[in-house]
């Protein structure tokens, strides 16, 4: 894989963190290409009743997405078309408040590595973990880079490659109805298996007013605590199923 295409996410509106991004772009010798994010503030309600289901939020999600949140998964949707509109086999996918390592200009190698791996199926692989930590497993060294698997992924979606299967997956997620980072977590719904590429070389520059709260704040939301309990009592065995499967295929 000779080139790999970095797809950044960036609202019209947040031109000083296109500008961040750009700059450390330059520094690494990378190019990208932006795609424009969805913005919250003015989506029509069509638009998200079109891959947003309310119901099954209200059935297996403990709070209501603001519009912020739904915005940012119908942006990822259009990084994920936009490689499955390209002749690219794999895209790293950027938001934009974000700092990068010196070492994310190796992972076009770190890539091609992978390629010519026994995990060269691979669905989507997170570079960065800017919450709480999870715990993962080494699966294979990749130069100078370890590839991993998880319990449970981590929170946070500011970073990640995706391949063209894992994007199909992902987009035939319809109607979503929670979060993206949360609904990669439930891979067994998705299709879509997440591992991991350590050191991460992606965070969050914490830096910036969220995005997403600048439409509204989520923890503003009234919670489902009922729902939370049960949706976590159901990620817990349907988890550790689905780990198991894969480890007796």
């Amino acid at each position: 894989m000779s080139f790999l295409p970095i797809f950044l996410i960036n609202l019209d509106r947040s031109r000083h963190r296109l500008e961040d991004v750009d700059k450390s772009m330059k520094q690494l010798g990378l190019d990208y290409e932006r795609v424009p994010a969805i913005d919250g503030r003015v989506i029509s309600t069509s638009d998200i009743n079109a891959v947003y289901s309310h119901k099954l939020n209200s059935e297996r999600y403990n709070y209501d997405l603001t519009q912020g949140e739904i915005a940012c998964y119908m942006s990822h949707r259009k990084a994920w078309q936009k490689l499955l509109d390209s002749d690219h086999q794999a895209a790293i996918i950027l938001e934009d408040d974000i700092v990068l390592s010196p070492a994310f200009a190796h992972l076009h190698h770190a890539t091609a590595e992978i390629e010519n791996s026994a995990y060269s199926e691979w669905d989507i692989i997170k570079l960065a973990q800017p919450f709480k930590p999870k715990e993962s497993r080494q699966l294979e060294a990749i130069g100078d880079f370890q590839l991993v698997d998880y319990i449970k992924p981590p929170m946070g979606a500011c970073g990640y490659l995706i391949s063209r299967k894992g994007a199909k997956k992902m987009l035939s997620r319809t109607p979503f109805f929670r979060p993206v980072d949360v609904d990669m977590q439930w891979q067994w719904e998705t299709g879509a298996h997440v591992l991991g590429l350590l050191p991460y070389t992606v965070d969050n520059s914490h830096t910036h007013e969220s995005d997403i709260f600048s439409v509204a704040n989520r923890h503003d939301v009234s919670r489902r605590g009922w729902v939370r309990l049960r949706e976590q009592w159901r990620f817990f065995w349907q988890n550790r199923r689905y780990h198991k499967n894969r480890e007796g295929s």
